[in-house]
């Protein structure tokens, strides 16, 4: 719609502030990220020493299928009582996250995910 003839409705109670706010600036279309397939983890346990770092980089060494995470989520699910935490929203949200890293340092362990 065009700017002067919402001004103009507007100045002539035809229509409230918020619908000419709306009109004037609708909201954007947003489209999901790209699909995710597969998760890549790796981690390092500094004080456990080379075998179970051997151990931990064996068992992630293979991309595991997003089916199996957003399963795992699922199951999460029943033992979550926290509220606050909406798992079929982060299922979601893991589900189009592809090109992601999320990197985590501390003193126990080293988390690196790919999701791909």
């Amino acid at each position: 719609m065009n700017y002067d003839s919402v001004l103009k409705k507007l100045e002539n109670n035809e229509i409230s502030c918020e619908e000419a706010l709306s009109e004037i600036y609708p909201e954007p279309k947003t489209r999901p990220g790209k699909r995710a397939y597969f998760i890549k983890m790796k981690v390092v346990v500094p004080e456990e020493g080379k075998g179970v770092n051997r151990l931990l980089k064996f068992l992630f060494l293979i991309p595991f299928p997003m089916i199996f995470a957003r399963l795992g989520l699922r199951l999460a699910k029943r033992f979550v009582k926290d509220d606050n935490i909406d798992i079929t929203e982060i299922s979601k949200m893991l589900k189009y996250s592809k090109n992601t890293k999320i990197d985590i340092d501390s003193k126990d362990a080293q988390v690196k995910i790919s999701i791909i």
